[in-house]
């Protein structure tokens, strides 16, 4: 019998194509940031620390969340037991509101990112572009990456469709299992081929940010984690050196993967929340923060992505950083609010119900 697996699991591996991790450990998890290498993204030794709060809301504020099927409310506290909630953080001007940490997890434990990572790709960008090592977002992918350019079509993919998830590429299984558990997650380029033309058709493709993650590379000489650690990690006071994880080949998988603490995860949020500036240093260049949050549906974009953010409610003025298994940075200015929530993977139909970015504009609407 287990020789009959064995050739099985052989036969569908060299017939997909797709590499052998893939088929051992199925769909990501909160183990893979351990158990995949990773790089350092070092922390400066000086810790930012956000005020603390002398009223604790965690038994005032009521919310709804139909994530059991009933409409009945809850305090805070109840919510994050209910869930498989590892960290939940609410912020208000620099004050931490609210705080909640799985029992059985430390405080200064590392959350993988899953997507969240997006809108950190994102932000090294716009810096990589204001520092001249980028011409702008319109400047052509094939400049980085000309192992492109035989490709029909490639000429005409910009880094704002990559950023925008308007490449065009044909969506395939086996290309996210190549960058995701590929030894060599470059092999992902002779995968690559077009669907449709770049900037007429919006579609979530992973690839789509990893190549922003070789263009960083290429474009700076530094790997996208040591380019973070200078630019942001450093800058912002983080008080726990992050990873990043990458492959045998060194590539840093910039649509995912970063493991950080809730709390530097929350100084990120601080930082677009005071429009890329961090006590009074611009570290996200202002343009770039302005062009990131706000709506554009022109060149194949939709209504509510834009540059690696999930563009809220016009009420609100919100935005928010978002992964797989409910990691989320949300961001409210009108309030000064930042809402930090890391989760681990929990029933598909209770994660289904609950509407956390509603569970969010509830407790804006009460602090």
């Amino acid at each position: 019998m287990k020789n009959k697996l064995i050739l099985f699991f052989g036969i569908l591996f060299l017939s997909s194509c797709i590499p052998f991790k893939s088929l051992i450990y199925g769909l990501p998890d909160k183990k893979d940031i351990q158990r995949f290498p990773s790089s350092v993204v070092k922390a400066s030794g000086n810790c930012f620390e956000f005020a603390p709060s002398h009223s604790d809301i965690g038994q005032l504020i009521k919310v709804n969340e139909w994530g059991t099927g009933s409409p009945y409310f809850m305090d805070l506290d109840k919510l994050c037991h209910l869930h498989t909630v590892r960290s939940m953080l609410v912020i208000r001007n620099d004050t931490l509101r609210y705080q909640f940490y799985n029992d059985k997890l430390p405080k200064d434990a590392l959350n993988a990112s899953y997507s969240v990572a997006k809108s950190f790709t994102s932000a090294l960008i716009g810096i990589a572009i204001s520092e001249g090592y980028i011409k702008s977002e319109k400047q052509q992918v094939i400049d980085f990456i000309p192992e492109l350019a035989h490709i029909p079509g490639a000429k005409k993919l910009k880094i704002e469709n990559l950023l925008n998830m308007t490449s065009g590429f044909k969506n395939k299984l086996r290309s996210d299992a190549q960058v995701y558990y590929g030894n060599n997650s470059k092999k992902v380029f002779k995968q690559i081929e077009f669907e449709h033309e770049p900037g007429t058709y919006q579609e979530y493709i992973n690839t789509d940010i990893y190549l922003l993650g070789i263009i960083l590379h290429r474009a700076t000489g530094m790997t996208p984690a040591e380019y973070l650690s200078e630019k942001i990690w450093k800058p912002l006071g983080m008080c726990s050196d992050a990873i990043w994880t990458r492959d045998k080949k060194g590539e840093n998988l910039t649509f995912c993967c970063l493991g950080a603490t809730s709390l530097d995860y929350a100084k990120f949020g601080r930082l677009y929340l005071n429009k890329g500036v961090w006590n009074g240093k611009q570290i996200i260049p202002k343009d770039w923060y302005e062009k990131s949050i706000r709506r554009d549906t022109t060149a194949g974009s939709s209504f509510n992505y834009n540059y690696c953010w999930h563009i809220g409610e016009k009420e609100y003025g919100d935005y928010l950083a978002d992964g797989m298994y409910k990691q989320q940075i949300y961001i409210c200015p009108k309030k000064k609010i930042v809402i930090v929530l890391f989760m681990d993977k929990e029933n598909f139909l209770k994660a289904e119900r609950t509407r956390w970015r509603n569970v969010f504009r509830q407790i804006v609407d009460e602090l």
